[in-house]
């Protein structure tokens, strides 16, 4: 297993009318079902998003936000303009999701 959680009731509901238990009481039935229930949980989609970006391609497009944010700053220093102060904003709480996300993905290296 890879590590990959579901939840209960997605695990519930791909089941849900796939599996009849008729009166068979049998080891080939139970290995049966046994299998027809592996076979619906392996094919449940994952609860964890996958990593879209590598870590390098994270440093660079946060490398890319700090440049904009610098110029941006530096404008804004020599003359207010509001439009520039809300780009400054977004990008600045992009900067920090790119963060969480290299952070994340060091995470997951150091549990691997």
């Amino acid at each position: 297993m890879d590590g990959d959680t579901i939840s209960r009731q997605a695990a519930i509901d791909a089941l849900n009318g796939e599996i009849e238990i008729t009166g068979r009481t049998n080891a080939e039935a139970v290995k049966g079902y046994v299998r027809l229930v592996k076979d619906r949980l392996e094919r449940l989609p994952s609860a964890q998003p996958e990593q879209r970006y590598t870590e390098e391609e994270l440093r660079v497009f946060q490398h890319g936000i700090s440049l904009s944010l610098l110029s941006k700053r530096s404008a804004q220093h020599w003359q207010y303009d509001e439009n520039t102060a809300t780009e400054i904003k977004f990008l600045e709480r992009l900067y920090e999701k790119v963060g969480a996300d290299m952070r994340g993905k060091q995470n997951d290296s150091i549990s691997d």
